[in-house]
């Protein structure tokens, strides 16, 4: 039967802890190490792979991240899968 790979926007929602607009979605599944969300999903090649939540988050809601630029959570709370908190900048060198 092999796995059944469930669309990220399924898993998201079931771990997003939703609140109002203007407060932070803590990320309810696994934290890695530096305390941000992750979640299994598929690349471009349908390989498996850990994905960040914030990332995806901001990808579902506003659109693909221009390439060399990192998300920058203005809450300052990793967990926090709110797009209204992320926001594009410029990598840190």
């Amino acid at each position: 039967m092999g796995i059944q790979p469930i669309h990220p926007l399924e898993t998201f929602e079931r771990h997003c802890g939703k609140a109002g607009p203007e407060e932070c979605w803590l990320w309810r599944g696994t934290v890695g190490t530096w305390g941000y969300g992750q979640i299994r999903t598929r690349n471009e090649a349908g390989k498996r792979c850990l994905a960040r939540t914030h990332r995806v988050s901001y990808e579902l809601e506003v659109g693909p991240a221009r390439e060399g630029l990192d998300l920058d959570h203005l809450c300052r709370v990793r967990a926090c899968v709110n797009p209204a908190h992320l926001e594009l900048v410029s990598r840190q060198t």
